[in-house]
C-alpha cells in the first residue's frame, strides 16, 4: 500500500513537467530537499491572483558508508510562490524517494520548504534561502532540521512563428 502510495505521488508530480508554457528553470540546491545538495529543473504550471504554482524535479548522491553505498535521492517538490514583486515567499512540499547502491535500500522523505525568494525583475535568475525540514514517516516519525540555499537559472525556448 505505501509502494502505491509514493509511486502514485511520485507520477503526479511529473506531470508538471508538461504542464504550459510557463518559465522553466535550471537550478542548483546546496543544502535543501536533495540533502547535501542537488541539480533541479523548476516549471511553473500555473497562477492564481499572487500565487504562482510550480513543481521541482531533480537529482542528487550522497555517499553513506561502505556497507549502504551511495545513495541516489530524487526530490520532487510541489511549491508556491507568494509575491508579484522581487521579494516573495516560497513554500513547498514534496517526496525524496531514495535508493542505496550496495544493497537495494530504499526510503523515502517529505522535504518542507519555507523560503525567502529574490527574484529581480527583468533578469533571467533567482536566489532563494531557507528551512527546509526533512521528514522521515513510513518506518518511524523523524524531523530533521535543515536549511538551504538555491540559484536558478531562466531556460529561454523559442517559440515557432506561424
Amino acid at each position: 500500500m505505501k509502494t502505491r502510495f509514493v509511486i502514485t505521488i511520485f507520477l503526479m508530480l511529473h506531470l508538471g513537467l508538461v504542464c504550459g508554457q510557463n518559465d522553466k528553470y535550471l537550478t542548483f540546491e546546496l543544502g535543501g530537499s536533495g540533502g547535501l545538495g542537488s541539480f533541479n529543473y523548476e516549471s511553473v504550471f500555473g497562477q492564481k491572483e499572487k500565487i504562482r504554482y510550480s513543481y521541482r524535479t531533480g537529482f542528487s548522491f550522497m555517499p553513506i558508508d561502505k556497507n549502504n553505498g551511495v545513495a541516489l535521492i530524487f526530490p520532487q517538490m510541489l511549491h508556491g510562490i507568494l509575491g508579484k514583486k522581487s521579494h516573495q515567499m516560497d513554500f513547498g512540499i514534496g517526496l525524496a524517494p531514495s535508493f542505496t547502491t550496495n544493497f537495494g535500500g530504499a526510503y523515502v522523505r517529505m522535504p518542507l520548504s519555507f523560503s525567502y525568494r529574490f527574484e529581480p525583475e527583468g533578469k533571467n535568475h533567482y536566489w532563494r534561502i531557507g528551512y527546509t525540514p526533512l521528514i522521515s514517516f513510513l518506518f518511524d516519525f523523524q524531523w530533521e532540521h535543515w536549511a538551504g540555499v538555491t540559484y536558478a537559472y531562466k531556460l529561454k525556448f523559442k517559440r515557432n512563428k506561424k
